[in-house]
């Protein structure tokens, strides 16, 4: 029993010795903040005796060999700092509640406040610079017309060709001169020249090939707008041809005979013959009524589509 006495009051003079360092005030206090002349803020605190009080105890203790002696005591030191932590975050939360959350309400609300005031004022004033520059750009497409006309006539562009000349955003711009848009208004006229002669030389190509030879140019000439001319005459040569091999067909008495029906005369006539097998040519006459126009695109029906045709009768 008197060596657990001994002991015992071995550990407490051993606690006595360590607590030789103490926390102080173990409680965070933030006073409210001030507001100086210069519109700067103070914000007054203990955290400084604080903080020198506890690096004394970390500096005393971080390198402290532990002992049966001293265990205990550092365990409570340790749950002594994680009290600390605690009432530090609790301080700093309460304090930013109280204080810098209404104030940032109200910073939030001024602002809004402001920027409302703000918006009302720069969409105003910007409408009126819209509505200026407009006047200004409307100003100018009258004389940028005037250029463009000049170019229309200077060229001598049909209407076709004329209303493809554009207004480009750069003629606008305060900084472009005068000299380069008329300049580019110009090599526009003149870029739709060179198209506007390339279709008419087409166009009279197209009639030289076709006269007197039955075939309608029309329907050739429309095709100018998307293709070469030359491969147009390179066509017309073709039924030209085909034409002459199908009037000395004709002359010579041979019977010429329009094939292939449509999908629902062949099922009709299976129905009625369906002895017959299914891929075995039939022939029928056929009459067509077409308008000039729709020469071309009948004609290339029956070529797209595999359909052999000779013609029994001609208006040709």
């Amino acid at each position: 029993m008197a060596q657990k006495k001994g002991k015992k009051m071995e550990e407490e003079v051993v606690v006595t010795e360590v607590k030789d360092v103490d926390f102080g005030d173990l409680a965070l206090k933030i006073e409210k903040p001030e507001l100086n002349k210069d519109k700067t803020v103070t914000i007054t605190g203990n955290w400084s005796s604080l903080g020198e009080n506890i690096q004394k105890v970390v500096d005393r203790y971080k390198g402290t060999k532990l002992t049966e002696d001293n265990v205990e005591y550092v365990k409570t030191l340790k749950k002594q700092f994680v009290s600390l932590r605690t009432g530090v975050e609790r301080e700093a939360k309460e304090w930013k509640t109280v204080y810098l959350d209404p104030a940032e309400d109200l910073l939030k609300a001024m602002k809004s406040e402001l920027l409302a005031i703000i918006d009302e004022g720069e969409s105003a004033l910007g409408a009126q610079l819209d509505a200026y520059d407009q006047q200004r750009k409307d100003e100018l497409t009258v004389i940028l017309k005037e250029y463009v006309q000049e170019a229309v006539e200077k060229y001598g562009l049909r209407d076709e060709y004329a209303t493809q000349i554009q207004l480009v955003k750069q003629y606008y711009n305060k900084t472009q001169k005068e000299e380069d848009t008329i300049d580019d208004i110009d090599r526009q006229a003149r870029e739709l020249k060179d198209k506007q002669t390339q279709y008419d030389n087409g166009v009279a190509l197209i009639k030289a090939e076709c006269e007197e030879s039955g075939l309608l140019p029309d329907a050739y000439i429309r095709e100018l707008s998307y293709r070469n001319a030359m491969e147009i005459i390179m066509e017309i040569k073709q039924d030209k041809k085909t034409q002459a091999e199908l009037k000395a067909k004709e002359a010579e008495g041979e019977k010429i005979v329009v094939g292939a029906d449509s999908d629902s005369e062949v099922a009709r006539q299976l129905a009625k013959a369906s002895e017959l097998p299914e891929d075995e040519e039939r022939t029928k006459i056929l009459r067509v009524t077409y308008k000039a126009s729709q020469a071309k695109t009948m004609a290339r029906f029956f070529k797209e589509n595999g359909i052999k045709f000779e013609f029994i009768n001609s208006d040709f």
